[in-house]
């Protein structure tokens, strides 16, 4: 059964609206970062070079000159953390370098850390390749579908299962928080970002409703666009 009934205009908008309050945000905490953190350390470093240069042309004598050293040393290591920290945000560099296993691992270890109850991860197969922005779609997916799942208190435990082949990707979210929490009218939007996702992805989410344990589960199958029929 698919994840959503198709959504009637008012919730689009509203969907729509959460979605760019969140972008908003994002770029305007992007942007007080660049100007006073990056942009501040950077005038930093430039004002310690001219000092630097003023010390040299006073044949200033080598105490002096270490201590303005290894206070440009400083700040230059603090701005590129900061750099650092940015890209992670934006687009978490384990993706690119290690792939999309790797980053899932770090993802569901940060989200037990918060969450009283168990987040499993399963990983088989070695995963197809993804375009850095699928890969990126595709990781912002299931961290979605786990908050989505672990913000309920009747969730306990949560089990995500990756099967990977040459030219797909299964993917599994098993959960004890029941079927509702996929039809909330206040996860509107939440879901239909999720659904947003699913179609970049070219695939479909499906619900499994709740057997005898109380265990629900949402499957996507997840082909790379030059695995496609027709691409």
């Amino acid at each position: 059964m698919p994840l959503l009934d198709p959504l009637p205009a008012p919730a689009l908008v509203q969907a729509l609206s959460a979605f760019l309050r969140e972008d908003d945000a994002t770029r305007v905490e992007l942007s007080h970062v660049l100007h006073k953190e990056v942009a501040g350390s950077l005038v930093a470093c430039a004002s310690l070079g001219e000092m630097m240069r003023h010390e040299l042309a006073h044949e200033a004598d080598s105490t002096s000159l270490g201590k303005l050293l290894a206070s440009l040393d400083s700040t230059v290591r603090q701005t590129l953390q900061l750099v650092r920290d940015m890209t992670e945000a934006q687009f978490p560099p384990v993706l690119k370098a290690f792939g999309l296993h790797v980053a899932l691992q770090q993802l569901v270890r940060s989200i037990g850390d918060g969450f009283a109850g168990s987040v499993v991860l399963n990983l088989n197969g070695e995963e197809p390749s993804f375009d850095l922005a699928s890969r990126l779609n595709l990781f912002r997916l299931i961290q979605a579908l786990l908050k989505h799942c672990i913000r309920y208190a009747n969730t306990t435990w949560v089990e995500v299962n990756c099967r990977a082949a040459k030219d797909k990707l299964e993917i599994t979210v098993d959960h004890d928080g029941g079927d509702s929490i996929w039809r909330e009218v206040e996860a509107a939007a939440d879901l239909a970002v999720i659904q947003a996702r699913c179609v970049l992805l070219g695939s479909r989410m499906q619900i499994m409703p709740a057997g005898p344990g109380g265990s629900s589960r949402v499957s996507l199958l997840v082909v790379p666009a030059a695995q496609r029929p027709g691409t």
